[in-house]
């Protein structure tokens, strides 16, 4: 029994043995079952969840959730306390102790100085690129002379200076190249003097004498010196002399002149390029690298450079000229502040016959290596979205103000950016990009070089350029450059910032003190409209290849003074060897708060343009710019329009069909899923590409290379109001000279901007609704 006992109980574990290996299979299989359809649910369950379910937050293994994140406002208040005028003033100083024109070794110098602050500062890259372009200097041992002599003792009676006259301690004038004029053609040429008033092509067809044989006196203002210089040669004159009258630079009020204030004083000779061009006059169209063909200076498809010798002189020599000057009186309006206002004389000639002058220009144009500088700081989401804050580093001698007033705040800019950066303590959506540009002075080379050499690259990627040639001329209010589509942009920055004026205790921020001194006006009316005035772009600075040729949305704050009433045109130490530091430090801006400012704006707009989930650009703002434009055309050329069967209606609907479509885009942003990446992207790309959109691909007549025809600079000036350019120099040549060509050109013209304005309006259209359906 105890045997029998024993084997049912072996049989018993035997059977509770197989129970449990079965029981314990059958558990692990329902938990695998229960595992894959518990997994299962899961997986579809989500997906099913997240066609029916709006989700906050990007839901994909490796994407970050920085693809959805807003902006940091708190780098705003970063930039307004961390910018210092102190530092400002510190890199201002080092700037211009030595000259630095382009193509000299001071240039790379420069160039290379940036490239390592830079680095040190904390951006993630630094490069310097050169191209090999045509610059111009004078000869470095026999100077540019102006003289009058007595043919009858030889004796000399009148003779410009050699070279600057020191009239502080910081004029170290033995560094200073000779006053020229950029490109000029040289030699030693004689011929009877002539005054010209501004030698506009309107002084030209109401002066009097013939001036072929001649050497011609004029002015500066009121058009560019390459046009005086161009149409002086046309019209058969040996020579050109160039000076800045009191009465265009020089308050009348006036009783001092630098260094005890800023009024130019009489041994300032004002330098400057007399190429007609943009970039590197060999090279039109492309880039000056190593591959590239050079045409000839003579050749037909370069840009005008002069044959005949040109230069400046301060008015001190030029009112010893005038004195001497005989022949009629010429007409009110033509006379300047150099002779106690009597008349002016036109010439030929002076009132001794036995009297001279001869002008003898000594210099080279020659192929030279300038240099970009640029500083990058890598954007975390869209790396490959550039937004770019350049300006341009070369001067004509020390260019305290022009252009490194905008150097040496941009440095404190990237300083201040570039510590959040390498503290880890911020990075920008989008790639932020410094420039430097060389060789602006002469043709805007550098930047129109870098456009050129990577068009295909910026045409995708560039969100905006923002420039910052002369940060300060005064302290008066802002002077504002910029597209339309940054307008609200540029607006909201100077909201922010704190109004530097501290007498000006009624206007708190740049924005109300801007609003206050430069009311945006109807142009009808004279009604203020509530918004500060801000200009179209031109060819003025490095901002032209970008807005004119590539079509990438501009913008540029400027401090200046307040010279209305006064006659003067521009600040008057402009491009003169008295544009030094102690100008800048004693007299423009004691302190640095205004170059502050500008810093603060600037950075600002840079943030919000770089950082903003959405591109904060208004497409609305081109309606108003446009309609002013077209109320300018309609009021100054209403004989035209009827004349030449120009269907005004067109273009009018155009614009209205172009505010229709802006409206509606904007309700589109309005309602997307911010979340949704791709629809970030779509709407971005609409608004960085709006003013790609406003080019020809042809170019306005006879200068190809300007595409925009809302922005270009025009050849001529049919009317004083802003217009259209295309429209405004067909008209001009239409009024010189009526033939088939002529009213074909504007009729052409026109077409071509109603296209273009339509075409614009497409691009803000939904995916596929650009397609246009012609019913039967």
């Amino acid at each position: 029994m105890a045997f029998e006992s024993l084997d049912t109980t072996s049989e018993s574990r035997k059977h509770t043995a197989i129970s449990t290996r079965l029981l314990i299979i059958v558990s692990v299989c329902i938990l695998v079952v229960s595992f894959t359809v518990g997994l299962l649910i899961g997986i579809y369950g989500v997906k099913r969840e997240s066609k029916s379910e709006t989700k906050d937050g990007v839901f994909l293994d490796g994407v970050s959730e920085a693809i959805i994140r807003e902006e940091d406002h708190s780098v705003t208040d970063w930039i307004f306390q961390e910018i210092k005028a102190s530092n400002i003033r510190e890199n201002l100083r080092e700037l211009v102790k030595h000259p630095h024109v382009a193509g000299t070794p001071k240039d790379f110098e420069q160039a290379d100085m940036l490239r390592n602050f830079w680095l040190e500062s904390g951006l993630d890259d630094a490069v310097v690129t050169s191209y090999d372009v045509l610059l111009s200097y004078p000869d470095d041992v026999i100077p540019n002379i102006v003289t009058i002599v007595n043919t009858t003792n030889n004796e000399t009676v009148v003779k410009s200076p050699d070279k600057d006259k020191n009239l502080t301690s910081e004029e170290n004038t033995k560094e200073f190249p000779f006053p020229y004029l950029g490109y000029s053609g040289t030699g030693t040429v004689k011929g009877p003097i002539v005054y010209v008033n501004y030698g506009r092509k309107e002084d030209f067809d109401a002066f009097p004498p013939n001036v072929s044989g001649c050497i011609v006196l004029a002015r500066y203002g009121r058009s560019w010196r390459a046009e005086k210089v161009k149409l002086a040669q046309e019209r058969g004159a040996v020579g050109v002399i160039l000076y800045s009258d009191p009465a265009d630079y020089v308050a009348p009020w006036a009783t001092d002149y630098y260094p005890d204030s800023i009024w130019i004083p009489g041994t300032a000779a004002s330098r400057g390029s007399i190429f007609m061009g943009n970039g590197d006059p060999l090279t039109p169209g492309y880039p000056s690298i190593d591959s590239a063909y050079r045409y000839n200076e003579t050749d037909s498809e370069v840009g005008f450079i002069p044959n005949i010798p040109a230069m400046p002189i301060g008015y001190d020599i030029a009112k010893q000229i005038l004195e001497l000057m005989g022949g009629d009186p010429v007409p009110d309006g033509w006379s300047g502040k150099l002779l106690n206002n009597s008349s002016y004389k036109f010439g030929p000639g002076f009132q001794d016959e036995n009297l001279e002058i001869e002008l003898s220009v000594h210099g080279k144009n020659e192929r030279r290596k300038t240099y970009n500088a640029f500083g990058i700081i890598k954007g975390e989401v869209e790396p490959d979205r550039y937004v770019l804050l350049g300006n341009h580093r070369d001067s004509w001698v020390l260019g305290a103000v022009d252009p490194s007033s905008g150097t040496a705040t941009m440095m404190e800019l990237s300083r201040v950016l570039g510590d959040l950066v390498k503290r880890g303590a911020w990075r920008p959506r989008r790639s932020i990009i410094f420039c430097s540009w060389g060789a602006e002075e002469f043709a805007l080379i550098g930047s129109t070089e870098w456009v050129e050499e990577n068009s295909k690259v910026l045409d995708f990627r560039s969100v905006a350029y923002i420039n910052m040639d002369i940060a300060v001329t005064g302290n008066h209010s802002i002077r504002a450059i910029g597209s339309p589509p940054v307008f609200s942009a540029m607006y909201e920055a100077a909201k922010k910032v704190q109004n530097p004026n501290e007498s000006d205790s009624d206007h708190l921020t740049v924005y109300d003190n801007w609003l206050s001194k430069k009311p945006l006006k109807d142009p009808d009316t004279e009604e203020e409209l509530g918004i500060p005035q801000i200009v179209s772009p031109n060819a003025g600075s490095d901002y032209g290849p970008f807005q004119l040729r590539a079509g990438i949305t501009c913008a540029d704050f400027r401090y200046r003074q307040d010279y209305t009433g006064d006659g003067v045109l521009f600040y008057p130490l402009y491009h003169t060897g008295y544009e030094t530091f102690y100008a800048v430090d004693k007299l423009i801006d004691p302190g640095f708060k205004y170059h502050a400012t500008i810093g603060k704006l600037s950075g600002e707009l840079l943030r919000d343009l770089a950082d903003s989930k959405i591109i904060p650009f208004n497409m609305s703002d081109y309606v108003l710019f446009m309609e002013h434009y077209l109320y300018a055309f309609q009021h100054n050329a209403s004989n035209e329009i009827k004349d030449y069967n120009l269907d005004i209606t067109a273009l009018t609907d155009a614009i209205e069909t172009y505010e229709k479509e802006a409206k509606s885009f904007h309700e589109v942003i309005n309602k997307i899923n911010q979340n949704n990446p791709f629809e970030l992207r779509r709407v971005n790309d609409q608004l960085m590409q709006i003013d790609r959109s406003f080019l020809d691909p042809a170019g306005l007549p006879r200068r190809q290379q300007s595409r925009n025809v809302l922005h270009s600079v025009t050849d001529y000036n049919a009317f004083p109001a802003e217009s259209f350019p295309g429209l405004k120099d067909a008209l001009y040549r239409l009024r010189e000279n009526k033939t088939e060509d002529t009213i074909r050109e504007l009729q052409h013209q026109f077409t071509v901007l109603v296209f273009t304005i339509q075409s614009a309006a497409n691009t803000l259209k939904e995916s596929t609704k650009f397609l246009r359906h012609s019913p039967k």
